[in-house]
C-alpha cells in the first residue's frame, strides 16, 4: 500500500468516525433526517467511502475516482444543509442545547475531513492512472 493510500485510509476512517458522532447528535436534538436525505446520507456519506476502501485493495484508479466523487458529493450536500439552507440542520439554527456544540464542530470536522479526502482520493487516483500497467506477456 503507498503512502497516498493509507492517508486516504485513515481519511476515511475518522470521517466515518466523525459521521457517527454527528449522526448521535442529530438524534439527541431531534433533528433527523427522512426520505431522500436519509437514502443519501445512508448510502453516499457512511457507506459508500468504506465501500470505496474495499474497491481501493483491489482497483486504484476505480477506488480513487469512486471515493473523491462520494466525499465531493458528501461535501456539497452537508454545506448546503448545514451552513446554507434554512432548517434544523442548519448551523445557526439548531436550538442551543449540550449537544448543540458537537453538532457545529462536527459538521465543520467532516466538511474539512471531505475536502482532504477528494484532495488525496484525486490524487490517488491521478497517481494510479499515470502509472503504467506490466505487460500482460512476455515482450515480443
Amino acid at each position: 500500500m503507498q503512502r497516498l493510500d493509507r492517508y486516504l485510509v485513515a481519511l476515511v476512517v475518522v470521517h466515518f468516525a466523525v459521521t457517527l458522532v454527528h449522526a448521535s447528535s442529530h438524534f439527541a436534538l431531534q433533528v433527523l433526517p427522512t426520505g431522500l436525505d436519509l437514502v443519501f446520507i445512508l448510502s453516499v456519506i457512511t457507506i459508500g467511502p468504506i465501500v470505496g476502501l474495499l474497491v481501493l485493495r483491489f482497483n486504484r484508479i476505480l477506488a480513487g475516482a469512486l471515493l473523491a466523487v462520494l466525499l465531493a458529493a458528501s461535501f456539497v450536500y452537508g454545506f448546503y444543509s448545514h451552513f446554507l439552507a434554512p432548517g434544523p440542520d442548519n448551523v445557526t439554527l439548531v436550538i442551543s442545547q449540550s449537544w448543540t456544540v458537537v453538532f457545529v464542530v462536527t459538521a465543520a470536522l467532516i466538511g474539512a475531513l471531505e475536502i482532504a479526502g477528494v484532495v488525496v482520493a484525486g490524487a490517488v487516483f491521478w497517481g494510479a492512472a499515470r502509472t503504467p500497467s506490466e505487460p500482460a506477456g512476455p515482450p515480443a
